[in-house]
């Protein structure tokens, strides 16, 4: 079991998001920032519905650019708590393209990708951070 925000983590992302069926036109480079005791940066590369890519640290050209609390991001991570909820309830911070962003909302209500949360959630170890 991976460590949160770990290589083994990404690996894992990676992993399951080469599952995700096609949604033409449905692409953006997402860029999170989880603050914990240090900034812990890591992104998502979607193209056309599915993960094309995913690493640690900074993407050079995101669309998009979400900065979270610790405690939110693990709960979104684990599934306990919807994005866009926190996302209306001011729990996440969110700069750049926010119509791009939206645009990704049929991807994360999909069944498949619930299903890609549940298994990573699953293999992952929320109490241990980073490599």
């Amino acid at each position: 079991m991976g460590a949160w925000l770990s290589s083994a983590w990404i690996e894992d992302t990676k992993e399951l998001g080469k599952g995700m069926p096609p949604r033409a036109g449905f692409s953006a480079v997402v860029q999170y920032y989880v603050l914990a005791d240090v900034e812990r940066p890591y992104y998502w590369v979607i193209r056309d519905g599915q993960l094309a890519d995913a690493g640690l640290g900074e993407h050079p050209s995101p669309d998009v650019a979400i900065t979270v609390d610790v405690e939110v991001a693990r709960a979104m991570q684990q599934g306990t708590l919807d994005p866009t909820t926190a996302f209306l309830e001011g729990k996440l911070e969110v700069d750049g393209d926010l119509e791009r962003l939206v645009s990704l909302l049929p991807i994360t209500a999909s069944s498949e990708y619930r299903t890609l949360e549940a298994e990573l959630a699953r293999r992952t170890d929320f109490d241990r951070l980073g490599d």
